[in-house]
């Protein structure tokens, strides 16, 4: 690490907190809608999952990769055995509770019970590799996303810094050709005439989609190897919001032309997440004086959990709703 790059707190950051509590919130509050027999006018803010979704990306991307680069600086991020050490920790942390959910989906699902074997493919994340997810426990399609991250990203890594002999170099290269990859995998696809087909076709598979986390890693690859540019994007702020605004705004008219621009389909999500990733610096730098717990660390924390069952719990309420003849199923 260069002499005057500040290292990297290992305490929590309480605006990457603020952020990843309101990513889960709007996941939540989009699902509620989405699942909800209710007002088109109301519905709309359904769209606030897309944009849930795509700060989790980006922040993962971001936290991930200032991971990978601590480690890098540490030199425990150079050959398999250091990634398999990398491997273990994170699906220790993520796969429990995914693999308890998925059982609890093949017996509580919309569509009925499903026998064990039904759904293999979900076990090791290959439902939306590169093809459209089954009517199935559609929430994982993220997830799935997340876990071919955690294993290709290391590969690609090792393989560059072998090629460059530089790791920061390295660490560039390797997002690079994962937006190369997911770029050419969307314009392979011709013009989508449907919204549901390019949703599920292109927003949520996994070679469509890791340009998103990419983004977050190159964010923080600045941090790490050139703060003043990272600080330079933290004071362009007010400028990014206001295009993320915009952006937010134009999702909830729902998109204009988007089904009639082939170009505007293949861009879409990767401005979103580029204006995401370029709103991290300044969530970065916010930090509180409170010793205490807040709503925002406590609802970060069970980010997870909650994104993983919250949708077990809407259908737990409806199927009540539905039995005392308050909601129609």
């Amino acid at each position: 690490m260069k002499a005057n790059t500040p290292p990297f707190k290992t305490n929590r950051i309480y605006g990457l907190d603020v952020l990843r509590a309101l990513a889960i919130l709007f996941v939540l509050i989009g699902h509620s809608f989405e699942h909800s027999t209710i007002s088109p006018e109301i519905a709309v803010l359904g769209r606030l999952a897309i944009l849930g979704v795509e700060i989790f990306f980006v922040l993962s991307g971001f936290l991930i990769g200032s991971i990978i680069m601590q480690l890098i600086d540490k030199n425990q991020f150079h050959s398999f055995h250091d990634i398999s050490i990398f491997w273990k920790r994170r699906w220790l942390r993520t796969l429990p509770l995914y693999l308890v959910t998925l059982l609890a989906f093949l017996r509580f699902d919309y569509h009925g019970r499903h026998e064990l074997t039904d759904f293999p493919s979900y076990f090791v994340f290959l439902q939306n590799f590169a093809y459209k997810i089954p009517e199935f426990f559609e929430l994982s399609w993220s997830l799935a996303i997340e876990e071919h991250f955690y294993l290709w990203f290391p590969v690609a890594f090792v393989v560059w810094e072998k090629i460059t002999k530089r790791a920061h170099l390295a660490i560039i290269l390797t997002a690079i050709t994962f937006i190369v990859v997911a770029y050419i995998f969307r314009l392979s696809h011709p013009l989508f005439s449907d919204w549901n087909e390019y949703n599920r076709t292109i927003r949520m598979t996994v070679l469509s989609r890791l340009d998103s986390i990419m983004f977050g890693v190159l964010i923080a690859a600045i941090k790490f190897y050139s703060h003043s540019a990272f600080i330079w994007i933290r004071r362009c702020t007010p400028i990014t919001a206001t295009f993320f605004v915009l952006l937010s705004s134009w999702w909830f008219a729902g998109i204009p032309q988007l089904m009639h621009s082939q170009l505007l389909q293949i861009n879409l999500y990767t401005f979103q997440a580029i204006l995401c990733a370029l709103l991290l610096p300044w969530f970065d730098g916010l930090h509180t004086t409170n010793k205490k717990e807040t709503f925002f660390t406590i609802t970060s924390k069970l980010s997870y959990s909650l994104y993983l069952v919250h949708i077990l719990v809407i259908i737990a309420v409806n199927n009540a709703l539905g039995y005392l003849g308050t909601f129609e199923q």
